[in-house]
């Protein structure tokens, strides 16, 4: 069992881009199987928690993003441990962007293919550089601007 909390969450950020086998060495990560999600993904994963993806590069075995759920949407378990700040359980786009400013890149509202509804859109930040020098925080909203899906991940992958 691992024990979940803001200060987890911000060791697994500042990981990214390390190697599977170096973070289960140093004890950052569970020792647990890589699965794909289906078939023909690139992304193996890990679920150390429920409500919480590590997603490594199919090739390099690197962690590439860490994808934290708050509300379901299709019956998925949701996170309940703590975050690190200025993130919470409950968020909104209002919260989100008072406590983080304007956003590097955003997307409004958009109707999902398949009969999945409307889903607020998204909002971009690059994190501080002493939390990750090339990581970014995406923040993907419910019609009604809650927020339901927190992901840290890379702006670049690969060497260099």
């Amino acid at each position: 069992m691992v024990l979940m909390d803001a200060q987890t969450i911000k060791l697994w950020v500042k990981s990214l881009g390390l190697g599977f086998t170096e973070l289960v060495t140093d004890g950052k990560i569970p020792n647990q199987p890589l699965v794909k999600s289906f078939e023909d993904s690139n992304w193996p994963t890990m679920h150390p928690v429920e409500g919480l993806e590590l997603l490594f590069n199919d090739t390099t075995k690197s962690l590439e993003k860490i994808l934290i759920t708050l509300i379901p949407t299709v019956g998925q378990p949701i996170y309940a441990a703590g975050l690190p700040a200025p993130f919470a359980l409950r968020m909104n786009q209002q919260s989100v962007r008072s406590a983080l400013g304007e956003p590097m890149e955003s997307r409004g509202p958009v109707r999902l293919p398949g009969g999945l509804g409307m889903r607020g859109g998204w909002d971009a930040y690059r994190l501080p550089s002493e939390l990750h020098p090339n990581a970014k925080v995406v923040i993907s909203y419910l019609e009604n601007f809650a927020v339901n899906n927190i992901s840290f991940s890379l702006i670049s992958s690969g060497p260099g």
